[in-house]
């Protein structure tokens, strides 16, 4: 026998579309239930039939009208515990509120009070698309702009303002994590497309077997603007026109957009192997 180092996985957390505990999302994948369906109202700046045209790839159109959403909006009770002031919480985007819960479920779930915090890190994957508080930010800017100098306009009505933290959504989500859970090790997120949450996972991985930390927090993160994504992978002609995610089934046509949130705390141990 000899001694390697290893990880364990001691905690975990997750938010999914119809799956707002890791209980019921078990439920909802063996139970085979479809959660792709037509945007909740307001979620997207266009209604669906009017950004609809069957036709694939038709310019600035949707030939499917169907993604998988989170209907509950997080409360700020329901991460009562973090060090974050429920004010400045609430003029955060919906993906830094999701992001905060999940990580609050996993850490809560890790159980790991005799760590020390300071040698505990977060690496979060998460794609920079634009988030639905960003895409304010920049029709706001950019409306302006484009009215003032294209149109002469004087003046133009009010558009909702937002924060302006919420224009860093590559960075920001770990680090207001890691504040929120007064975490002091390794903190960063991360953009590696559609291997975003695998990499996070591999690079805390990496920090707990070089010793630099002695706990991690890392997971996925996907709230953007939906109807962003949902163009976009239209003009790529990769959403599925039937709304419905196949993979690895003869009759897969394409991918569905959705978003969602889960996260593990790791620790380093030592294991025993032959």
């Amino acid at each position: 026998m000899k001694h390697g180092k290893s990880v364990a996985i001691v905690g975990v957390g997750g938010i999914f579309p119809m799956s707002p505990t890791l209980d019921r999302f078990w439920e909802t994948i063996i139970g085979n239930v479809d959660t792709s369906r037509q945007p909740p109202p307001g979620r997207w700046l266009l209604e669906a039939d009017e950004a609809y045209d069957p036709a694939i790839g038709a310019a600035d159109k949707i030939y499917s009208k169907k993604a998988c959403f989170i209907d509950d909006e997080v409360d700020t009770a329901s991460i009562a515990g973090l060090d974050i002031d429920a004010d400045f919480l609430r003029r955060l985007d919906p993906m830094y509120r999701l992001l905060l819960r999940t990580g609050h479920q996993a850490f809560s779930d890790g159980r790991i009070d005799q760590v020390d915090r300071q040698k505990i890190g977060v690496i979060i994957g998460n794609l920079a698309l634009p988030s639905e508080y960003s895409s304010t930010m920049a029709r706001d800017y950019l409306g302006r702009t484009f009215a003032e100098k294209v149109l002469n306009a004087e003046s133009q009505p009010e558009l909702p303002s937002v924060d302006p933290l919420n224009r860093y959504v590559a960075g920001l989500p770990a680090g207001l994590l890691a504040k929120a859970l007064g975490l002091g090790g390794t903190c960063y997120t991360l953009d590696a497309a559609c291997a975003s949450s695998l990499y996070a996972i591999k690079l805390a991985v990496d920090e707990l077997l070089t010793g630099r930390a002695d706990a991690m927090l890392t997971g996925g993160l996907a709230r953007p603007d939906s109807l962003y994504t949902q163009m976009g992978f239209s003009q790529l002609h990769a959403l599925s026109p039937s709304g419905t995610c196949s993979p690895f089934d003869a009759n897969g046509d394409g991918l569905v957009v959705g978003e969602g949130s889960g996260g593990t705390v790791t620790v380093g141990v030592y294991s025993c192997v032959k």
